[in-house]
């Protein structure tokens, strides 16, 4: 059986670099899945903010890890401020993302809550009650400001440090690999995408209303199409939250087109 996202080229700008889950799942379908800009992973710019927050541990209720390089950065600045893993032991520990879930387990830290959707609103579901409850956020600098702002309008005290930096890399032959023949869709899979997708262009000079000319533009949950809309962007195609939903709205879309 032919693959259903076969001959589709579908540009899946990086959510993060440990793993971009989407286009791998694109890539399965058969589509032929493009990644722009290439990032990379940097240390925070300095270490003050999340020392502060390891030496004030006992202050907290709660920390959330959003993705594999938060968990190592912090645990390695406990290492090195001498404060010993069983500090952690007292709270609730958040893991978002599969990375951050493997990091734990291999130091063998509990997680007691995984979040099923990755949106503001899907991370706080099972979070139980949050008035004047302390949240450590861990997560990478310059992310969306969904999930603070939502912890606070829960009545949650929130203190946010950056655990690493992404460091964007784009070329005009990068760009030219993606742009220069017809491209069927862009696949947006959460708010920092769709940042790292704009400072790419930016960095080249792209003109993207002509490069998304006639492209299908698909986005992950509703806090990336308000992220795409504030951009200018008009996601075509939004799925409930889930990668595998706005894989599956992809190859129906494509799937009609094909039949008629």
């Amino acid at each position: 059986m032919k693959e259903p996202l076969a001959g589709r080229r579908i540009l899946v700008p990086p959510a993060r670099p440990e793993a971009n889950p989407l286009l791998h799942t694109l890539s399965r379908l058969g589509a032929e899945a493009l990644e722009f800009p290439a990032v990379k992973v940097a240390p925070p710019e300095n270490y003050g903010a999340i020392d502060r927050a390891v030496q004030r541990l006992k202050d907290f209720d709660c920390v959330i890890f959003s993705g594999s390089n938060c968990v190592i950065n912090f645990l390695e600045r406990l290492a090195v401020l001498q404060v010993g893993k069983t500090a952690l032991s007292k709270l609730k520990i958040v893991a978002i993302g599969h990375g951050a879930v493997s990091a734990l387990k291999k130091e063998a830290i509990e997680t007691h809550y995984v979040p099923k959707l990755h949106t503001a609103e899907g991370v706080t579901a099972g979070l139980g009650e949050m008035s004047d409850r302390a949240f450590l956020l861990v997560w990478v600098e310059g992310a969306s400001r969904n999930l603070p702002k939502r912890l606070k309008s829960l009545g949650a005290r929130v203190t946010e440090v950056a655990g690493y930096r992404m460091l964007v890399k784009a070329t005009m032959d990068m760009a030219e690999r993606v742009f220069g023949r017809k491209l069927d869709a862009l696949a947006l899979a959460n708010p920092t995408a769709v940042r790292f997708f704009f400072k790419g262009a930016e960095e080249v000079g792209l003109n993207l209303d002509d490069c998304l000319k006639e492209v299908t533009i698909a986005a992950v949950g509703p806090d990336t199409r308000e992220a795409a809309k504030k951009r200018g962007l008009r996601p075509d195609i939004v799925s409930k939250g889930h990668i595998a939903d706005l894989a599956e709205s992809l190859t129906e879309l494509f799937g009609k087109q094909r039949k008629s």
